[in-house]
């Protein structure tokens, strides 16, 4: 067994003094590569965002349901098209560590690219109900590994006193696409023809043939490249993402800095997924996968996809105006994600957030489901659910707002930096598919149960999210904090074995 020299607290202080002092000796002009690669990845999370904000305008315009959809199958199928989705997202999260490690971060990105493509296609086509299927399986799929490749590729190609914010690029991007989507098919619910929902799902195939192409000049993740052998190549990607000369301090010691980590993992012997839960990386695992679960469970799900059912059940019955207040919603998300990227995940940190967000978002769940409690009125002929006293169903809508705003503040945010950067290279690409993973597996019980929850109470929906928020912040509690450190000290701030001692 061999020891490996474990830094005092002096000496890590003195580290990430010198660390920050260099990257702040880096003027913001020069960056301009590292920004530029982040911002073009992040695009990805546009197409995954416009799905989102399409599909929750589409499931609710009369010529889209009446083409596929009875009476008495709509609750059914409308929930089957979403968990079938999310399922193959999932299956994709599960297998986008091997992915990713396999082809390459930037590789993997690009197939995912045209798996969606090609689901989108099948979309748009769609003359029948088991091709819409099979397109909104293709497309789950390329959206499963998109999320967890961009993520992935943002923490290794960041700086560590910006990269929350880099990370964050994909959050803001998918805010944005969210938003296009909402007023995308809210100015196609006026048309009466099928177009009406065939226009959205070519829209994101063009998008995604663009992103494809956009994709092809990017760099490599360094840490892949050092990994797989190839450390000059890699020195030529950080001098791109760095915005320096070759021999500049920054380049050399960063440089170093992974060598000497991938030549410590790689003293371990060989990579397996059964390490992940070994002790040395158990902390990390638990750490990461609590913040995916947890963050399906804040409700966030149910609003993404549902809003415009849940804001009509409130008494705006118009198909076009639901969307385009629920679009209202997604523009404030847009904008609250731009405010937290620039001035909250890199200067509060991750575990403020998650705090703070646990603790407005449960509120806001128990006043709506408290309103739609003491207001709803149920029509006797029809069974349909609605609201009728104006100020309860102003204050309805206005939670809402508030709601998506303190989640794309905080939570996000947060959620996709967390779990990207708490995991060493050894077992990254995997730790990182098995915790979006599991978001995406909770993510579709709650989308499959949410419309049969919603059709014996409404207020109980709401009540429940609240209380999974609430019973969250305890959890948060117990998170070590990352703002400011590297990738390569993540071992340590965990206080894992791995830092210290190599071999078995």
């Amino acid at each position: 067994m061999s020891i490996k020299h474990t830094p005092s607290f002096t000496e890590e202080a003195s580290s990430v003094i010198i660390q920050e002092d260099l990257y702040q000796g880096t003027s913001r002009g020069v960056r301009k590569g590292v920004y530029l690669s982040a911002v073009v990845a992040a695009i990805g999370g546009y197409l995954s965002g416009f799905d989102t904000g399409a599909t929750s305008g589409v499931l609710t315009m009369q010529p889209f349901t009446s083409y596929f959809f009875t009476e008495g199958n709509i609750e059914y199928l409308e929930g089957l098209l979403l968990a079938l989705f999310l399922m193959t997202a999932a299956i994709a999260s599960f297998l986008s560590g091997i992915i990713c490690d396999r082809l390459s971060r930037k590789y993997a990105i690009m197939l995912a690219t045209g798996i969606f493509c090609i689901g989108n296609l099948f979309l748009a086509i769609g003359h029948n109900f088991g091709l819409f299927l099979t397109g909104r399986l293709v497309a789950g799929f390329g959206a499963g590994l998109m999320t967890s490749g961009i993520p992935l590729y943002h923490s290794e190609i960041a700086p560590p006193d910006i990269r929350g914010r880099l990370i964050s690029f994909f959050t803001l991007m998918g805010a944005f696409g969210q938003v296009s989507g909402y007023f995308v098919t809210f100015g196609t619910s006026y048309l009466t023809s099928n177009w009406s929902w065939r226009a959205p799902y070519v829209m994101q195939c063009l998008m995604a043939s663009v992103f494809g192409v956009c994709l092809v000049p990017m760099p490599f993740s360094p840490r892949w490249l050092v990994d797989h052998g190839r450390t000059e190549e890699a020195r030529s990607s950080l001098v791109l993402l760095r915005g320096v000369p070759a021999n500049h301090p920054i380049v050399a010691d960063e440089l170093q800095a992974i060598v000497d980590e991938i030549d410590f993992e790689r003293s371990l012997g060989k990579r397996t997924y059964r390490e992940l839960f070994e002790a040395q990386n158990r902390k990390q695992l638990v750490s990461a996968s609590f913040i995916a679960v947890a963050t399906a469970f804040t409700g966030i799900v149910s609003i993404w996809y549902y809003a415009p059912m849940m804001i009509q059940s409130a008494g705006l019955s118009d198909t076009s105006v639901s969307i385009a207040t629920t679009g209202g919603s997604g523009l404030l998300s847009l904008v609250m994600s731009a405010l937290s990227l620039q001035w909250a995940i890199d200067q509060l940190g991750r575990k403020k957030l998650f705090l703070f967000g646990a603790a407005g978002m449960g509120i806001s769940m128990f006043i709506i489901g408290g309103l739609f409690q003491t207001y709803t009125e149920v029509d006797a002929e029809t069974g349909n659910v609605t609201i009728h006293n104006v100020p309860a169903r102003n204050t309805i809508v206005a939670f809402v707002y508030i709601f998506c705003a303190i989640y794309s503040f905080t939570w996000g945010i947060a959620t996709y930096v967390y779990p990207a950067e708490v995991f060493n290279m050894r077992v990254r690409a995997k730790g990182l598919a098995f915790a979006y993973g599991l978001n995406w597996g909770f993510t579709i019980l709650i989308s499959y149960c949410v419309p049969l929850f919603l059709l014996r109470t409404v207020s109980g929906v709401y009540f429940f999210f609240g209380a999974c928020c609430i019973v969250t912040m305890g959890g948060v509690f117990f998170l070590p904090e990352t703002k400011g450190r590297t990738l390569e000290e993540m071992d340590s701030v965990f206080r894992t074995p791995s830092s210290s001692v190599s071999g078995k």
